[in-house]
């Protein structure tokens, strides 16, 4: 569990970390779908990456799902929520396996590619360079769902990764973004995060 430890979660409750798989789980699935689409190498690195992290949320949901069973009739209703995350495991390892075939070199067949792109939205990753406009501004005063078109699901700074950030949470340089838009917007929001456009939207 060495390589798993590095992951700065602290889980309070099974409840929490439950929540916590379902959106790792749903994730993963749209960052694979795009890694293989745009055959994005990092992309799918982001995804294993993540199911890491998701071992790691199963692991502490199994000894907490241990610990609160006092009895028969708790051991029971436990059973049922292992069976779940164990559900959600399947599904992080079969987007992760999405995401080694990118890495291994899978040609991608024109059908599954037309398939994937029937989706209006898609997935985008994006590293902050230290000189870009969004360096040390927070969510609500970039507010980039209005000005850039892309909803920001997640943010890897480090090891650590943090979902649906608040408008309180401030970029940093070298922040790894997720995003999802349409690929116009995708690629705007790619720009200003290579600090090639200076300006957000109307400022």
């Amino acid at each position: 569990m060495e390589e798993l430890e590095e992951y700065e979660y602290r889980p309070k409750n099974v409840k929490e970390i439950f929540i916590e798989m379902k959106n790792t789980a749903e994730l993963m699935v749209d960052l694979a779908y795009s890694s293989v689409l745009f055959n994005e190498e990092d992309i799918a690195e982001e995804v294993l990456e993540l199911e890491e992290y998701l071992d790691l949320l199963n692991y502490h949901l199994t000894v907490h799902a241990v610990l609160a069973a006092r009895n028969p009739r708790d051991a029971e209703k436990i059973t049922s929520i292992l069976q779940m995350a164990h559900a959600i495991d399947d599904v992080s390892n079969a987007a992760a396996d999405l995401a080694k075939m990118v890495l291994e070199g899978v040609e991608l067949h024109p059908v599954i590619r037309e398939a994937i792109m029937e989706s209006e939205e898609v997935i985008g990753r994006f590293i902050v360079a230290p000189h870009s406009v969004l360096v040390g501004k927070t969510l609500e005063e970039l507010d980039l769902a209005s000005n850039t078109g892309v909803w920001l699901i997640a943010v890897r700074r480090g090891k650590r990764w943090i979902f649906a950030p608040d408008g309180d949470f401030k970029i940093l340089a070298n922040d790894v973004l997720i995003g999802r838009g349409t690929q116009t917007s995708i690629d705007y929001l790619k720009e200003l995060a290579r600090g090639i456009m200076k300006v957000v939207g109307n400022e």
